[in-house]
């Protein structure tokens, strides 16, 4: 009997790893009952089970089903190691400053770490200190007393990498007054890191300072917002991500340098493996390091044994390291983007380049090749950010790219000298110029009309996009008569579920979306005309990823109770019209918002509620209902509560107070914790979509 003919090249670790990145998204999303998930899920496992039964292939099938049952095992284990005490009350907290210090709002927000609470050894915790007068360093142990927030994995459908990789469940705020330095402990890895970034900040001045650091470490945290998105806009944001480009560049120069001392290929090997780990843990051990990193290791390994490298399994093995020590990386959009980049490359750059070299040259094809692969593969997850797609990238890689092969080598090797020699310093201020040289052109680019703004792709329509990719690649081994059917079947599905999914009309119900972070609340009421309006939202990523999970798109109003959006993000919000409160500082357009004056927009209306001279909130009628969302600036007693009460609101959202003083009744109460008033809380439901019908509701979660 003839045997069947083998169609895909056999890659069972690389099969496994999407098999485990499948499960494991699919354990978040099928407990949320996401139709869209369970179609895609039930679509996938059907057809490739259907195939390996086809050819016989029982024991890629049951190597696949294995995985996935791991991948749910991981999804809890993962979910499960995040979960944390809750404190009540105030606590005395200890902990240590690390290098991690980040802007929120205008404040610093470090990461502590050796953390204690109540002197009994805890988690890492984020800390968001106020005030002037004290000089808060690296390495300083610091004690304060503060009530202690527990941070959640998932905000409004989003999932926060940083919480979960730094094992950090806990946030506190706390005022600099009322911190004692009570120690100090410098690590070793943090030594250096600030070493080099004093001596890049003295030498290139603190924007190229701080470009030339997230150039070596990945730390993007102070670079400049408008240089940022001058990256981000022109399609060279890659170049501020340690990945594969950075080790690519460093084994080159590890294997010249190595070369000219005439080493073996085993110290060779050793020399750089140790090189490529304390690299790796001096970036943090961020995922598209750790995944490069790996690779890197392989590469080497192969060519010590002379063996041939596999590029697809190496990438999946690197893929299920990571997700075994950190599971739940799987729902980051940053990881997944690190890994289908390489995806892209490996599976369309090889056809690419073969039809580019007919009428350019290699050295450019090659170029052109890698950047067209690479971005076509991380246009989801780019979409997902709602960011800029700028088609003169490509163009401008080209530029770049070979200009960062030379200075990141220079870079890496002159910071390491100057850190044991510093009067060598000198040197840094040469390597500032490529640096200018580099954002001239990413300015250039990124104002150019060339750049389109991305909406979210489907989950669907974006696996049907990497099913007729890969189809093209050399791993389906098929006539080309015979690929040109199979990817006219998958763009034919890719369509047709992208049209129905952006043209199927939507049943628009009105509702109340309640969300909280980092202290501040995010409301978002929708009414039947498919018009938003929105109470605070601390930041237009919060209020997006809000507006996505009502299916709404158009913002007639936004109201700023508690915190006003930075202008940039009031223009990404693009809404009709900004109110704010007279306690809070605007921008020029924006409305103060007035007593005695009943404002209409796009079927809602809405006034100043006041107590006493004193705005307490705001009353928005719409669809028959009536909401009233408190002020959290104010402090909450029982004469406010008891006006509050007589008012007769359908809904109130009183956000984070300590206590409800008076016993509603009649009103449908969120709040951020569980107190004995409230109907639903943030704490125990995370964030909240009420979905109205005139008095009655029905709740779902988000998160």
């Amino acid at each position: 009997m003839e045997a069947k003919k083998k169609i895909l090249h056999n890659r069972p670790i690389f099969y496994s790893f999407l098999a485990l990145i499948l499960s494991i998204t699919a354990t978040r999303f099928i407990f949320q009952l996401n139709v869209t998930y369970l179609v895609l899920i039930s679509v996938v496992l059907i057809t490739l089970i259907g195939v390996l039964i086809y050819f016989k292939n029982f024991y890629l099938i049951l190597i696949i089903i294995s995985v996935m049952l791991l991948g749910v095992c991981l999804f809890f284990v993962g979910v499960k190691a995040f979960e944390a005490k809750e404190y009540v009350g105030t606590q005395v907290v200890e902990g240590r400053i690390s290098d991690d210090i980040q802007n929120n709002a205008g404040k610093p927000e470090y990461k502590l770490v050796d953390v204690k609470i109540n002197g009994k050894s805890e988690s890492n915790m984020y800390a968001i200190i106020d005030g002037y007068g004290k000089n808060l360093q690296v390495g300083d142990i610091i004690s304060f007393e503060s009530e202690i927030q527990n941070n959640k994995l998932f905000n409004l459908g989003s999932f926060y990498l940083s919480y979960y990789r730094d094992n950090a469940p806990y946030l506190v705020n706390a005022k600099l007054s009322d911190i004692e330095v009570v120690g100090r402990n410098f690590k070793l890895d943090e030594r250096f890191r600030v070493k080099v970034k004093d001596l890049l900040y003295e030498s290139m001045g603190t924007d190229n300072g701080a470009t030339a650091f997230a150039v070596l470490f990945g730390n993007t945290n102070d670079i400049n917002d408008e240089i940022y998105d001058a990256y981000q806009n022109s399609g060279i944001l890659h170049l501020l991500a340690v990945s594969g480009l950075n080790v690519t560049f460093l084994i080159s120069l590890l294997g010249y340098i190595l070369k000219l001392f005439k080493v073996n290929r085993w110290t060779n090997f050793l020399v750089c493996f140790f090189v490529l780990f304390a690299y790796i843990y001096l970036c943090g051990f961020a995922p598209s390091i750790v995944r490069a990193g790996i690779m890197g290791i392989i590469f080497l390994a192969c060519s010590l044994s002379g063996k041939c490298y596999d590029g697809l399994n190496t990438l999946g093995l690197a893929g299920i390291i990571t997700l075994v020590f950190l599971p739940l990386s799987a729902l980051d959009n940053g990881f997944l983007m690190s890994y289908f980049c390489v995806f892209g490359i490996l599976t369309i750059h090889p056809t690419l380049t073969k039809g580019l070299q007919k009428f350019l040259p290699k050295f450019i094809a090659d170029s052109f090749s890698i950047s067209i692969s690479s971005q076509i593969m991380i246009l989801p997850f780019m979409a997902s950010f709602y960011t800029n797609f700028n088609f003169l990238s490509f163009f401008l890689n080209l530029i770049v790219v070979p200009v960062f092969g030379v200075i990141y080598p220079i870079l890496f090797v002159v910071s390491i000298l100057c850190v044991c020699l510093p009067f060598l310093s000198f040197l840094l201020t040469f390597l500032s110029y490529g640096l200018s040289f580099v954002l001239l052109c990413a300015n250039f680019f990124a104002g150019t009309s060339l750049a389109i703004s991305l909406k979210p792709i489907n989950a669907v329509v974006s696996a049907f996009m990497f099913a007729f990719f890969f189809s093209m690649s050399q791993y389906v081994m098929v006539a080309w008569k015979n690929k040109i059917v199979l990817l006219n079947i998958f763009a034919t599905l890719m369509i047709s579920f992208a049209l129905v999914f952006d043209f199927a009309p939507i049943a628009i119900k009105p509702s109340i979306l309640y969300s909280y972070t980092y202290d501040y609340n995010t409301v978002i009421l929708t009414n039947s005309q498919n018009n938003s309006l929105v109470v605070d939202g601390p930041w237009f990523s919060a209020v997006n990823n809000g507006l996505i999970s009502e299916n709404a798109n158009n913002v007639v109003g936004h109201i700023a109770l508690n915190y006003t959006l930075s202008q940039k993000d009031m223009e990404k919000l693009d809404s009709d019209y900004y109110f704010y409160n007279p306690s809070l500082s605007a921008y020029e357009g924006c409305d103060v918002l007035t007593s005695n004056l009943e404002y209409s927009l796009g079927g809602f209306k809405f006034t100043r509620v006041d107590y006493n001279s004193t705005l307490i909130g705001v009353k928005i009628e719409f669809d028959g209902v009536s909401c009233f969302v408190l002020n959290g600036r104010i402090s909450y007693n029982t004469s406010r509560a008891e006006f509050i009460d007589r008012q007769n609101y359908d809904y109130l959202v009183m956000g984070d107070v300590d206590d409800l003083l008076v016993p509603f009744e009649e009103e449908v109460v969120l709040t951020y914790d569980n107190v004995e008033n409230s109907d639903h809380n943030f704490k125990d439901y995370g964030s909240m979509l009420l979905l109205l019908s005139e008095k009655d509701y029905n709740l779902r979660g988000i998160d």
